[in-house]
């Protein structure tokens, strides 16, 4: 019997599109139903608006205004903890962690509040850096004063403490380079293995994904289109769309010409419609 953190059931979730004459509804998620097992990778693609980012912000519960049902099953009891048992980092650097507040402050305070307790945390902070393959001396230093791969790496530290239970990652690999890149794809699985997190991972660069998902979620047109298994996605796709995100990947098409690509067959099948 699978081990279910979150189901999803029928879940839909429209906004107003509005221009300078016209204000309508515009549906980003439709009829999403989907089972996330406990402990996997998944990896969430799809071309930009394809309501990847939405989908997130409703599992976090920073979108209230949708149809349908979220399950979560949670193995450990948070009630009473000031902390949440779903954890997200966004793609923007500014919001990983807190600019003005020094690095060593931020770890000593997700300490106290994991452990409700006033300590100072100073051994086991110096004992996170070193297993992050972070240096002493950025305890002194304040968010705004780091690199955006650092701040990655700081904020993932950080949720390491707070051990959730599921953790979303937006578009964790913009803007990194290869080096940068495969630090961050090896503290996702770390934290995926250590602490058991079921981890959805989302990201345009399919073939990211598939360095470390177990499973990988396409999404267009606010919908499900397919999702398997890293190694049926990429050995035997079923949709058309699907395949051509590999095609264009393998490639090396441009992120913006993939995007006019999936534009231009959008507009032609709402003409057909």
């Amino acid at each position: 019997m699978k081990d279910i953190i979150l189901q999803l059931d029928n879940v839909t979730f429209s906004a107003k599109d509005e221009t300078l004459f016209q204000s309508k509804l515009k549906t980003i998620l439709k009829d999403i139903s989907f089972s996330f097992e406990r402990g996997k990778i998944y990896g969430l693609t799809g071309e930009s608006g394809s309501g990847k980012t939405t989908l997130a912000k409703l599992i976090t519960g920073i979108v209230k205004d949708y149809s349908g049902k979220l399950t979560f099953n949670y193995k450990h009891n948070w009630n009473g903890v000031l902390s949440s048992p779903v954890q997200i980092l966004f793609q923007n650097d500014g919001y990983l962690i807190n600019p003005k507040r020094k690095i060593g402050d931020i770890f000593n305070e997700t300490y106290r509040v994991k452990n409700n307790q006033q300590n100072n945390f100073k051994n086991e902070i110096k004992n996170l850096l070193e297993s992050y393959g972070l240096n002493n001396k950025l305890l002194d230093s304040r968010g705004s004063q780091l690199s955006g791969g650092e701040q990655q790496r700081i904020a993932l530290a950080r949720i390491s403490i707070i051990e959730p239970e599921l953790l979303i990652l937006d578009e964790p690999f913009s803007s990194q380079d290869v080096e940068a890149k495969s630090i961050l794809i090896n503290l996702i699985k770390r934290i995926n293995k250590e602490i058991n997190t079921t981890i959805i991972c989302i990201s345009h660069d399919i073939f990211s994904l598939k360095e470390f998902a177990d499973e990988i979620i396409i999404l267009a047109d606010a919908q499900i289109i397919e999702n398997g298994t890293t190694q049926q996605i990429f050995a035997n796709p079923a949709n058309d769309h699907t395949k051509f995100l590999l095609r264009a990947q393998s490639l090396t098409l441009s992120k913006e010409e993939i995007q006019s690509y999936l534009n231009n067959e959008q507009n032609k099948r709402n003409k057909n419609s």
